[in-house]
C-alpha cells in the first residue's frame, strides 16, 4: 500500500485475526509508534509521533479487538476515553486500566457509566484506597490481581474466562516491558514515523532478561513514508 486512505481489505490482510489463542489466556497484540531515533512521545503524548495513516491503523486495531490494555499513567497523559463500539459490532472493547497505586482522579475520561472499564490493581492498593474505590465504583470495576504487584497471568486468565480472545496493548512501555518479561506478548504492531523526534529517546521497552527476544516479520507496508511492521514473537520453549 502506498496511498491514503487505507482500505479495510488491505488492513485485514496485514493485521489478520489470530487463528488461535495461547492456552488459558487471550492473544496479546501490542501497538506502538516511534520516531526513527526512538522517541515515542513529543510534548508528553504520542500524537506528535503519529500521523493520519497511523491514526487509521490505530482505529482499525481498536475495532478488531475484544479489550484494550493500558497503564493508568499513559491513560491519564493521553486523555483516554472508554472505547466505542465499532459499526460492525454491538459491543465496545473492554478498557482494562492497570493501576498499582489506584491514583485515579474522578475526572479521568476513561471512567464511564455506560462502558465501565476494568481497573486492575493489587490487594494492597484495595486495602489502602477504599475511598477511591467508592468514588469510582459506579463508573468502573476495580479488581485485585496479585498482592503487591499486578499479576498479569491472573489478569489474562480472568479476561479469557470472560470470553475475551484478543487484547490490544497500547502501552505504555512499562506495561509492555512487564508483559515481554513474562513472555505474554504474541504480536507487535510497530509504526515507524518518518521523523527524528525531539526529546529523550526512550524506546518502546526495557526488558530485564539477559537474552534478547526474537521476532519474525509477519507483514509490512508503507504509506506516506510511514512504515508499518507487524512482528510475531517467538515464545520461549516451556
Amino acid at each position: 500500500m502506498t496511498g491514503f486512505p487505507l482500505h479495510q481489505e488491505d488492513l485485514l490482510s496485514f493485521y489478520p485475526q489470530p487463528s488461535e489463542s495461547p492456552l488459558h489466556r487471550p492473544w496479546i497484540r501490542a501497538n506502538f509508534a516511534t520516531t526513527l531515533n526512538g522517541v515515542i512521545q513529543i510534548n508528553g503524548t504520542s500524537s506528535g509521533v503519529s500521523g493520519p495513516p497511523d491514526k487509521e491503523v490505530f482505529k482499525f486495531l481498536r475495532e478488531h479487538c475484544d479489550a484494550v490494555l493500558i497503564g493508568a499513567s499513559t491513560a491519564r497523559k493521553e486523555g483516554y476515553s472508554a472505547p466505542k463500539a465499532p459499526a460492525s459490532s454491538i459491543r465496545a472493547p473492554l478498557l482494562v486500566v492497570v493501576s498499582r497505586s489506584l491514583d485515579i482522579p474522578e475526572s479521568s475520561k476513561f471512567l464511564d457509566e455506560e462502558s465501565p472499564p476494568l481497573i486492575a490493581t493489587t490487594e494492597l492498593s484495595i486495602s489502602k484506597h477504599n475511598s477511591t474505590i467508592s468514588r469510582v465504583s459506579h463508573k468502573a470495576t476495580v479488581k485485585a490481581f496479585g498482592k503487591e504487584s499486578v499479576d498479569f497471568v491472573e489478569l489474562l486468565a480472568y479476561l479469557h474466562a470472560k470470553g475475551i480472545r484478543l487484547v490490544l496493548c497500547e502501552g505504555g512501555p512499562t506495561i509492555f516491558s512487564q508483559l515481554l518479561d513474562r513472555d505474554l506478548i504474541d504480536e507487535l504492531c510497530l509504526t515507524i514515523s518518518p521523523r527524528i523526534g525531539s526529546g529523550e529517546p526512550s524506546g518502546i521497552a526495557s526488558i530485564g532478561k539477559t537474552d534478547s527476544i526474537d521476532m519474525s516479520l509477519g507483514s509490512y507496508f508503507e504509506v506516506d513514508n510511514y512504515l508499518f511492521c507487524r512482528y510475531l514473537i517467538r515464545h520461549a520453549q516451556k
